[in-house]
């Protein structure tokens, strides 16, 4: 039983993957920072990138969260305290989209950058 909710979840994280908009090149850190949320609100996942990478916020579970997105081989990647894994930008319904995928297969997290405009609104 166990084995089969691994795989779901697993062929899920791919589906999710596959559905996306295709993917736009991460050639410098710097494109990415700025505030990013969870897609439509559907958690409390939020994050702040910094010019350098290194990003904080708050995980999905509300927990608070610090890591470091680097790029290695044309490819983006994470690291936090508690996990690690690949990002990919993509846009989807004309909005920034990063996702980000645990190395582990244990969970993706997908969240869309808050522009200027709305963060003004949010105040």
């Amino acid at each position: 039983m166990r084995f089969r909710l691994g795989v779901c979840l697993i062929i899920l994280n791919m589906a999710a993957v596959a559905f996306a908009g295709s993917d736009r090149p991460i050639t410098s850190v710097k494109s990415l920072a700025g505030e990013w949320r969870a897609v439509g609100g559907a958690s409390a996942a939020a994050i702040r990138i910094k010019p350098d990478g290194a990003y904080e916020g708050t995980a999905a579970n509300g927990a608070r969260t610090v890591g470091r997105i680097t790029i290695a081989d044309g490819k983006a990647s994470f690291q936090s305290a508690s996990s690690a894994g690949g990002v990919t930008w993509t846009q989807e319904g004309g909005k920034d989209v990063l996702l980000f995928v645990r190395g582990d297969g244990r969970g993706s997290a997908k969240l869309e950058r808050v522009n200027t405009a709305e963060r003004v609104k949010a105040r």
